[in-house]
């Protein structure tokens, strides 16, 4: 009776993809290097963002200090 139970259960519920853990379906792989891609344009931007604020906020402490 076991051998019937096992031939009619290929698999066991909720292990469906256990051989598929380390594998990325390419598209995925490819959104993921955008998203990397983005994350440093972001914050090379952020960086360009603030240096302008502190450079504008050095020149404008400068002019009040002539004035």
């Amino acid at each position: 009776m076991s051998n019937q139970y096992a031939h009619e259960a290929p698999y066991h519920p909720g292990y469906e993809d256990a051989s598929f853990k380390n594998e990325v379906s390419p598209q995925i792989a490819e959104l993921m290097e955008y998203r990397k891609m983005n994350a440093r344009h972001l914050q090379f931007s952020n960086t360009i963002v603030q240096f302008c604020k502190s450079d504008l906020n050095h020149h404008a402490q400068q002019r009040q200090a002539r004035a």
